[in-house]
């Protein structure tokens, strides 16, 4: 059984019927459940899927509707498993944040990379910028899974 972390922008697609990308998260997520994988999620995941779709400026769903989402969906999963960082997080981090020169933003994508690396899981995203970090495996859903 494999394990896959998705971050907030895939669980964000597949909540949203009108984002582009909404059909192929949406896939993933039924294909993943199907195949009776693990779903890891953790809070960072869990705080920027309440916080992105309800920005003023956004207004894109409404917090009900995030909120059933991640408590009647994705924790109902059999398959859900809550992933912590570890022993060994701090050094993950601290590796990719002195050898990519990180910082701002790109600090929360280290420290996925880092959890998923850590928990041994699959990272699932629409961004391309988890190229980067060595070491992590993760696939994009709008490109294929």
């Amino acid at each position: 059984m494999a394990l896959f972390l998705p971050d907030a922008k895939v669980l964000i697609h597949a909540l949203r019927k009108e984002s582009a990308e909404h059909a192929s998260c949406r896939q993933w997520l039924i294909s993943m459940a199907e195949k009776g994988d693990a779903l890891g999620l953790c809070e960072s995941v869990e705080i920027a899927l309440r916080r992105i779709p309800t920005l003023p400026k956004l207004r894109l769903v409404p917090m009900s509707e995030t909120l059933g989402f991640w408590k009647e969906d994705l924790w109902t999963y059999p398959g859900t498993r809550r992933l912590s960082a570890g022993d060994r997080h701090a050094e993950i981090l601290a590796n990719f944040i002195g050898e990519l020169g990180l910082c701002g933003n790109d600090l929360n994508d280290a420290w996925l990379a880092a959890l998923a690396i850590e928990n041994r899981a699959t990272l699932v995203s629409t961004d391309q910028g988890f190229d980067r970090f060595p070491g992590l495996k993760w696939i994009n859903p709008a490109r294929g899974f």
